[in-house]
Protein backbone atom coordinates (compact mmCIF):
# COMPACT_ATOMS: atom_id res chain seq x y z
CA UNK A 1 0.00 0.00 0.00
CA UNK A 2 1.48 3.51 -1.12
CA UNK A 3 0.50 5.58 2.11
CA UNK A 4 1.31 8.85 -0.27
CA UNK A 5 -1.63 7.95 -2.59
CA UNK A 6 -3.75 7.59 0.55
CA UNK A 7 -2.79 10.53 2.23
CA UNK A 8 -3.26 13.79 -0.11
CA UNK A 9 -0.83 16.00 2.65
CA UNK A 10 1.95 13.01 2.93
CA UNK A 11 3.93 13.82 0.42
CA UNK A 12 6.69 11.46 2.09
CA UNK A 13 7.16 8.22 -0.38
CA UNK A 14 9.23 7.02 2.84
CA UNK A 15 6.97 7.58 5.35
CA UNK A 16 7.12 5.39 8.04
CA UNK A 17 3.80 3.84 8.03
CA UNK A 18 2.91 0.19 7.44
CA UNK A 19 -0.12 -2.22 6.75
CA UNK A 20 -1.31 -3.81 9.48
CA UNK A 21 -4.42 -5.72 10.22
CA UNK A 22 -6.87 -6.51 13.11
CA UNK A 23 -4.63 -9.88 14.16
CA UNK A 24 -1.22 -7.89 13.81
CA UNK A 25 -2.24 -5.54 16.22
CA UNK A 26 -3.96 -7.53 18.59
CA UNK A 27 -0.62 -9.61 18.51
CA UNK A 28 1.05 -6.33 20.00
CA UNK A 29 -0.37 -6.97 22.88
CA UNK A 30 -0.76 -10.86 22.89
CA UNK A 31 3.25 -11.26 22.07
CA UNK A 32 4.24 -8.05 25.02
CA UNK A 33 5.55 -6.06 21.89
CA UNK A 34 6.59 -2.50 21.10
CA UNK A 35 5.85 -0.13 19.26
CA UNK A 36 3.18 2.40 17.65
CA UNK A 37 0.04 2.14 15.75
CA UNK A 38 -1.82 4.28 13.56
CA UNK A 39 -5.78 3.56 13.57
CA UNK A 40 -7.52 5.56 10.88
CA UNK A 41 -7.82 5.71 7.46
CA UNK A 42 -7.27 8.05 3.98
CA UNK A 43 -11.28 8.40 4.32
CA UNK A 44 -11.19 10.50 7.20
CA UNK A 45 -10.59 14.46 6.89
CA UNK A 46 -9.06 14.09 10.85
CA UNK A 47 -6.76 11.35 9.37
CA UNK A 48 -6.01 13.56 6.23
CA UNK A 49 -4.52 16.65 8.46
CA UNK A 50 -2.64 14.72 10.76
CA UNK A 51 -0.50 11.54 8.86
CA UNK A 52 2.11 14.01 7.84
CA UNK A 53 2.56 15.50 10.90
CA UNK A 54 2.57 12.13 12.67
CA UNK A 55 5.10 10.64 9.80
CA UNK A 56 7.55 13.85 10.48
CA UNK A 57 7.72 13.56 14.31
CA UNK A 58 8.45 10.09 14.20
CA UNK A 59 11.11 10.24 12.00
CA UNK A 60 12.38 13.55 13.82
CA UNK A 61 12.34 11.42 17.22
CA UNK A 62 13.85 8.35 15.14
CA UNK A 63 10.64 6.11 15.16
CA UNK A 64 11.15 3.71 11.83
CA UNK A 65 7.87 2.32 11.65
CA UNK A 66 4.41 2.77 12.56
CA UNK A 67 1.80 0.31 11.81
CA UNK A 68 -1.07 1.68 10.06
CA UNK A 69 -4.68 -0.16 11.18
CA UNK A 70 -7.54 1.16 9.16
CA UNK A 71 -10.62 -0.10 11.00
CA UNK A 72 -12.95 0.12 7.53
CA UNK A 73 -12.94 -3.60 6.21
CA UNK A 74 -15.23 -5.56 3.82
CA UNK A 75 -17.84 -7.58 5.62
CA UNK A 76 -18.97 -11.32 4.26
CA UNK A 77 -21.88 -8.90 1.99
CA UNK A 78 -19.63 -7.39 0.59
CA UNK A 79 -20.31 -4.38 2.54
CA UNK A 80 -17.37 -1.74 3.36
CA UNK A 81 -18.25 -1.55 7.32
CA UNK A 82 -16.30 0.02 10.30
CA UNK A 83 -15.32 -2.23 13.09
CA UNK A 84 -15.63 0.78 15.41
CA UNK A 85 -19.38 0.57 15.10
CA UNK A 86 -20.25 -2.77 15.95
CA UNK A 87 -22.50 -3.87 13.45
CA UNK A 88 -22.44 -7.51 14.01
CA UNK A 89 -21.71 -10.33 16.90
CA UNK A 90 -18.30 -10.76 15.94
CA UNK A 91 -17.17 -7.32 15.20
CA UNK A 92 -18.53 -6.19 18.31
CA UNK A 93 -16.58 -8.91 20.04
CA UNK A 94 -13.47 -7.92 18.30
CA UNK A 95 -14.03 -4.67 19.06
CA UNK A 96 -14.64 -4.51 22.71
CA UNK A 97 -11.22 -6.85 22.85
CA UNK A 98 -9.17 -4.22 21.49
CA UNK A 99 -10.92 -1.74 23.99
CA UNK A 100 -10.26 -3.71 26.84
CA UNK A 101 -6.52 -4.17 25.29
CA UNK A 102 -6.54 -0.39 25.32
CA UNK A 103 -8.02 0.19 28.48
CA UNK A 104 -9.78 2.93 26.27
CA UNK A 105 -12.60 5.20 28.34
CA UNK A 106 -14.72 7.65 27.28
CA UNK A 107 -18.35 9.34 27.78
CA UNK A 108 -19.36 8.64 23.88
CA UNK A 109 -20.36 5.08 23.73
CA UNK A 110 -21.13 2.87 20.39
CA UNK A 111 -24.37 3.32 19.19
CA UNK A 112 -26.65 -0.02 21.79
CA UNK A 113 -23.58 -0.56 23.54
CA UNK A 114 -21.93 0.16 26.70
CA UNK A 115 -18.41 0.15 24.36
CA UNK A 116 -16.44 3.55 24.48
CA UNK A 117 -16.25 5.05 20.82
CA UNK A 118 -12.54 5.16 19.82
CA UNK A 119 -12.18 8.79 17.57
CA UNK A 120 -9.47 8.28 14.80
CA UNK A 121 -7.36 9.30 14.33
CA UNK A 122 -5.78 7.08 17.01
CA UNK A 123 -2.15 6.89 17.95
CA UNK A 124 -1.62 4.47 19.96
CA UNK A 125 1.86 3.69 22.38
CA UNK A 126 2.03 0.27 23.47
CA UNK A 127 5.65 -1.34 25.13
CA UNK A 128 5.93 -4.85 26.35
CA UNK A 129 2.42 -5.11 25.30
CA UNK A 130 0.48 -2.41 27.40
CA UNK A 131 -1.09 0.58 25.95
CA UNK A 132 1.08 3.38 27.51
CA UNK A 133 -0.73 6.21 26.06
CA UNK A 134 -3.57 7.17 23.17
CA UNK A 135 -3.45 10.59 21.38
CA UNK A 136 -7.16 10.53 20.04
CA UNK A 137 -7.41 14.04 19.35
CA UNK A 138 -9.51 15.55 16.07
CA UNK A 139 -7.98 18.31 14.12
CA UNK A 140 -8.29 19.43 10.49
CA UNK A 141 -5.86 21.38 8.42
CA UNK A 142 -6.52 24.66 6.48
CA UNK A 143 -5.35 27.44 6.05
CA UNK A 144 -5.15 28.33 9.89
CA UNK A 145 -3.14 25.23 9.66
CA UNK A 146 -3.64 22.24 12.28
CA UNK A 147 -6.33 23.00 14.70
CA UNK A 148 -9.66 21.56 16.22
CA UNK A 149 -13.09 22.64 14.57
CA UNK A 150 -14.27 24.85 16.74
CA UNK A 151 -11.29 26.73 16.78
CA UNK A 152 -9.10 28.97 14.79
CA UNK A 153 -5.75 28.42 16.82
CA UNK A 154 -2.66 26.49 15.02
CA UNK A 155 -2.43 23.32 17.61
CA UNK A 156 0.29 22.28 15.20
CA UNK A 157 3.13 22.39 17.70
CA UNK A 158 1.21 21.53 20.82
CA UNK A 159 0.10 18.21 18.75
CA UNK A 160 3.80 17.88 18.22
CA UNK A 161 4.62 17.60 21.56
CA UNK A 162 1.81 15.53 22.57
CA UNK A 163 3.78 12.83 19.60
CA UNK A 164 7.29 13.66 20.78
CA UNK A 165 6.40 12.78 24.62
CA UNK A 166 4.58 9.27 23.43
CA UNK A 167 7.03 8.41 21.05
CA UNK A 168 9.48 9.04 23.73
CA UNK A 169 8.03 7.20 26.30
CA UNK A 170 7.33 3.90 23.78
CA UNK A 171 11.30 4.27 22.95
CA UNK A 172 12.43 5.00 27.12
CA UNK A 173 14.38 1.94 28.20
CA UNK A 174 14.02 0.48 31.17
CA UNK A 175 16.98 -0.51 33.73
CA UNK A 176 16.74 -3.88 35.15
CA UNK A 177 14.97 -4.42 38.12
CA UNK A 178 18.79 -6.32 39.62
CA UNK A 179 20.80 -3.14 38.05
CA UNK A 180 22.57 -1.92 41.22
CA UNK A 181 26.17 -1.07 42.56
CA UNK A 182 27.32 -3.34 44.59
CA UNK A 183 29.30 -2.11 47.60
CA UNK A 184 32.95 -3.28 47.67
CA UNK A 185 33.95 -5.26 50.37
CA UNK A 186 36.42 -3.52 53.02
Amino acid sequence: MNFSDEYTFLKDKFNVFRKANYDKVMGMFQNFKTGIIFIGGGWCKNCQAVAPIVNATAKKNKVRTILHFDPHFINIFKEEVDLRDCGDLETKLNYYYLIEKLGFTSDTFVQDTLIPRLNVPAIIGIKNGICVGIIDDEYVLDTNGLHKEDSDIDQTEEYTNKLTDLFQIVKQREKSFWHFKRRKKD
